[in-house]
């Protein structure tokens, strides 16, 4: 029985790779079928291939748990994430993204592709994904039909996440908002962006952290948005 299983999964671009890697690593895990079982402790390698970068960027995974489906006789299996020592091709993908994005001119800050999900405390609030982030701001969609009311161009906006070392708190206010058609569906997808204010030391250096990918939070990532005076009373 082999118990060193190394699978290759190939993306288009390198923003689409650290999106998903960034999606994987934050859940902590993903349940795979399979036709056979394994035994617990079997060990994955992802390779995580993209167009234009020459070594793929690897995450380990563990098997920590085996359940039988009836039906289809097959297996699911649960594996637990880890990431590995060399970070040598990961930040190769991280340089070509940043590198594109300061010779394209079109912004001031280098974003981060992210895939993170966040809740807002407000009764009967839809679920928000961050999708990017960088030193100046961050992008959000919003798991609804339309954008919250209270989703409007300067409303005092918030964005925590908790690190080992403390929360991070990036606060700031909304700028833009849009509402466009999901590809290849009837649906729309709304979202907006927000500008970060003047950060404290440690907020700056956690969210330097994040965005190298270096500095990571506790499995499961979580994150928390607020809007108007509910942001303005918890900012830092």
């Amino acid at each position: 029985m082999n118990t060193n299983v190394r699978l290759k999964v190939a993306y288009k671009t390198p923003q689409s790779l650290v999106g998903e890697y960034t999606r994987s690593v934050g859940l902590g895990g993903v349940t795979l079928e399979t036709r056979r079982s394994l035994p617990l402790g079997t060990r994955f390698t992802f390779e995580l291939h993209a167009g234009g970068v020459p070594r793929p960027v690897e995450v380990l995974g563990e098997v920590v748990q085996v359940v039988p489906h009836e039906e289809s006789q097959r297996f699911l299996l649960t594996v637990r994430y880890g990431v590995g020592e060399d970070r040598s091709a990961l930040d190769a993908v991280l340089q070509r993204i940043y590198s594109a994005d300061e010779h394209s001119g079109l912004r001031r800050f280098p974003r981060l592709p992210l895939y993170l999900r966040a809740i807002e405390a407000a009764p009967l609030s839809p679920s928000f994904v961050v999708r990017d982030i960088s030193r100046g701001g961050v992008g959000l969609e919003v798991q609804a039909p339309s954008l919250p009311r209270q989703v409007k161009v300067g409303t005092p906006f918030l964005l925590e996440m908790d690190f080992r070392e403390g929360p991070m708190m990036l606060h700031g206010e909304v700028v833009w908002t849009s509402t466009v058609p999901r590809k290849n569906s009837g649906t729309v997808a709304p979202g907006f962006g927000a500008t970060f204010g003047r950060l404290r030391p440690d907020m700056q250096q956690r969210l330097e952290g994040l965005l190298s990918l270096a500095t990571l939070p506790p499995v499961p990532w979580k994150a928390r948005v607020s809007f108007g005076m509910e942001a303005v009373a918890r900012m830092p």
